[in-house]
């Protein structure tokens, strides 16, 4: 009879907010504003950790939160009602919040179709080289 053997596998360590191929990363480029830097798969799996970190912001004390997919390699129907939740959270806690698709393929296709109406193409790159908030909501000057 012979005995079986397990070996130890050396598998990578995954980043503290790596979720099943989704990573964020939370920056800070100015008082007032958290940027949520979204790379990966968002998806049924994935949306809910994404919703964690976002609301948590949310409830904080920043008054503008956006939320960067430029990095995001696939966005399904499950993360965009995340975003519409989160989205509806920050309005009633009065937070300005913001989607920039950045130039992820997928995810502007999808809002394209479906567009929560938060959208603010460029925002997360502008955001660290202004010292200005951008308008609230979205309403331009």
């Amino acid at each position: 009879m012979s005995a079986l053997r397990r070996t130890a596998s050396k598998a990578r360590p995954l980043p503290a907010d790596a979720v099943g191929g989704l990573e964020l990363h939370v920056h800070r480029p100015m008082p007032g504003a958290a940027v949520i830097e979204v790379i990966g798969e968002v998806d049924l799996c994935t949306a809910p950790r994404l919703a964690e970190v976002v609301e948590s912001r949310i409830r904080s004390t920043v008054g503008i939160v956006i939320v960067d997919l430029g990095k995001t390699t696939f966005l399904a129907v499950s993360g965009l009602r995340t975003l519409h939740h989160l989205q509806t959270l920050a309005h009633d806690r009065d937070v300005d919040f913001y989607v920039d698709p950045g130039d992820s393929h997928p995810v502007r296709r999808l809002l394209e179709r479906l567009p929560l109406g938060c959208e603010r193409p460029g925002i997360a790159a502008s955001l660290g080289r202004t010292s200005r908030l951008p308008s609230p909501r979205g309403i331009t000057t």
